[in-house]
């Protein structure tokens, strides 16, 4: 598949399981931890994310030669849809680029309907900008507001700007559209703002710890917005849910110095541990390396050199031997006898023995005893005389008055 199809899939993988996860544990490590450490939680995205760019680990493998998938595509005829299989990796990345662009259009759409709004002093608080982020009200923000209320919603929003809270949403709209296909990524980034915001609420009443009761007040008070704002950092709560979890939150203790610290610490290791399972969580990958030609010195052995050092001979009886030199006087029938026979190196035969009987035993011992005193062209092999046993030898014996 295409390098870049890989890379996208890979990080929308990574990135959705860390998503995933936050969604299950945000509400109640919320409780535990407290709405700073679920913000910062947040950077376990990003982080899965970025991992998979990092090298996985290579199996290096030594190839002799073809492998069998390249074996397999010389020998096997091209089939008929191989141009739609290398057109696909093509229009794949062009629907997602087509993707992206529609979905930053949309945002900047619904970014500049908002600021439109804003110059019309129609709304906010909200924070606005990325290269310099500012503050920005409506016209009626010193009667709507007490100066009490006013002063809670720009400390608020100076929260916002001492943490760059409105560059990072620029990223997450960044992120949003390069993995527009997945919907997971728009509720996580959704989720993000909520704890965002609950985080900027916690900060404020840490700042001020005797304003709960006039910070829940004054978030009440405040409208629903008109219109949504991608970029950027909006006091007015999105939707019902997220102002009815702001004032929750605003009810409970706040967190010991202890608990900040063991929460930071949590965060941290599953921030690290969330880049090494997406880095551990990619497919090895082979690398194969073809070995060097070898020239070996070869010397041709001769053809007949080769062949006399191959055989292997049996032995010959010598030009005198004859087995007949003793018939018994006694009979006059036909026989024959297969001896098994055992020829040392010199030619000797060192023993002697019956393998099939004549059916007569005189003509069996007769055979051999003059098998053992005969005399034989020992068995070679590889030139060499050599000692061979289990040798057969068959002694047809015709007595019945014709001379053998």
């Amino acid at each position: 598949m295409n390098p870049v199809l890989d890379a996208l899939i890979e990080m929308n993988i990574a990135a959705a399981a860390a998503i995933i996860f936050l969604l299950a544990v945000r509400k109640p490590a919320r409780r535990i931890f407290g709405p700073h450490a679920i913000y910062l939680l947040w950077a376990i995205v990003p982080i899965a994310a970025a991992a998979t760019f990092i090298p996985s680990r290579t199996i290096e493998m030594l190839s002799l030669g073809l492998t069998l998938d390249e074996v397999i595509a010389l020998t096997t005829p091209p089939a008929a849809n191989s141009l739609l299989e290398a057109i696909l990796p093509y229009a794949l990345i062009a629907i997602w680029i087509i993707g992206a662009i529609a979905t930053a259009i949309a945002l900047i759409r619904r970014q500049a309907a908002f600021m439109r709004d804003a110059d019309l002093g129609l709304a906010g608080p909200a924070i606005v900008g990325f290269s310099q982020p500012r503050i920005v009200t409506p016209d009626d923000f010193s009667r709507r507001f007490s100066d009490a209320e006013r002063k809670l919603i720009l400390t608020h929003e100076q929260v916002h700007l001492d943490r760059n809270d409105a560059r990072i949403n620029a990223v997450v709209a960044l992120i949003r559209c390069a993995f527009w296909f997945n919907p997971l990524v728009h509720i996580g980034a959704k989720a993000m703002r909520v704890d965002q915001e609950l985080s900027c609420d916690a900060e404020v009443i840490d700042r001020r710890p005797r304003v709960r009761r006039a910070y829940a007040e004054t978030l009440l008070k405040t409208q629903l917005a008109s219109r949504p704002l991608p970029v950027g950092c909006y006091w007015p709560a999105e939707a019902q849910h997220p102002l009815a979890e702001r004032i929750d939150m605003l009810a409970r203790k706040p967190l010991s110095g202890r608990r900040r610290i063991a929460a930071t610490a949590v965060v941290l290791a599953l921030t690290a541990s969330a880049g090494v399972a997406a880095w551990a969580a990619q497919p090895k990958r082979t690398v194969i390396t073809e070995a060097p030609d070898l020239l070996v010195p070869f010397k041709p052995i001769q053809p007949d050199q080769q062949a006399l050092n191959a055989l292997t001979t049996n032995p010959r009886p010598q030009a005198n031997f004859n087995p007949f030199i003793a018939p018994p006087a006694d009979l006059n029938v036909d026989g024959d006898v297969v001896v098994e026979l055992c020829v040392s190196a010199s030619g000797a035969v060192a023993d002697a023995k019956v393998a099939q009987s004549s059916g007569h035993p005189k003509l069996d011992q007769a055979t051999l005893r003059q098998m053992r005193g005969a005399r034989f062209e020992p068995a070679t092999r590889n030139g060499r005389p050599v000692e061979i046993c289990g040798y057969n030898m068959t002694v047809g014996w015709r007595l019945g008055g014709a001379p053998p």
